[in-house]
């Protein structure tokens, strides 16, 4: 029953949070006790504590393991297909190439932030998970993305200014942000984000 259940909402690869797990009829205790079955009969791989994956088999027939960068992926930023969080800081800096810096620690703002600011161990690899502002949905993430980028440009970025404008603005137009959208959220944001803006120079799709 919970194989078929895991198989049917589950991609290989894909991390299993044991708190996401819902059966009618099936207590906690009950789906910890057969998760451990299917683990021990190797129907499923025990990545932590409440992480599981159905593994997937490579072409030397050996089952290949997850890695915390995809736990974090899942946990943090796209639960179960849902959007709940985004890059940030100076993870969000590199990945736009506003700064060449390759974190330390990756930086992630989520609604599964544990608290207002966390730093996490998964394995060895260390997190810092934040709070957003406003509950990140699939419809807001990306203007909550480029206004928290914004936020933070004059310690995450090293290009100047107006380089960092051309590739702000870049971002905006793929992702057809608009005036309207960034308005509606600006608000949350501390007063330091219009010096940014009027900085950086970076433009909206217009309507």
């Amino acid at each position: 029953m919970l194989l078929d259940y895991l198989i049917s909402n589950y991609e290989k690869g894909e991390p299993i949070f044991l708190t996401d797990i819902t059966i009618e009829g099936m207590t906690e205790e009950n789906i910890r006790y057969h998760l451990k079955k299917l683990t021990d009969a190797g129907e499923i791989s025990r990545y932590e504590a409440g992480v599981y994956y159905i593994p997937k088999i490579n072409i030397f027939g050996e089952k290949s393991p997850i890695s915390a960068d995809t736990v974090a992926l899942h946990k943090y930023v796209s639960r179960r297909g849902k959007r709940v969080g985004f890059y940030s800081g100076y993870t969000l800096a590199n990945h736009l190439g506003l700064s060449t810096q390759v974190p330390f620690k990756e930086e992630i703002t989520s609604n599964y932030a544990p608290a207002q600011v966390r730093e996490i161990t998964i394995q060895n690899r260390k997190y810092v998970i934040r709070r957003p502002t406003v509950e990140v949905t699939e419809e807001n993430a990306y203007v909550l993305q480029l206004l928290d980028c914004l936020k933070d440009i004059d310690k995450s970025a090293e290009e100047d200014m107006d380089i960092c404008g051309k590739i702000l603005t870049d971002y905006a137009l793929k992702h057809r942000i608009t005036r309207e959208q960034v308005e509606r959220f600006i608000e949350y944001y501390p007063m330091k984000i219009y010096k940014a803006i009027y900085e950086t120079g970076v433009k909206y799709v217009s309507a």
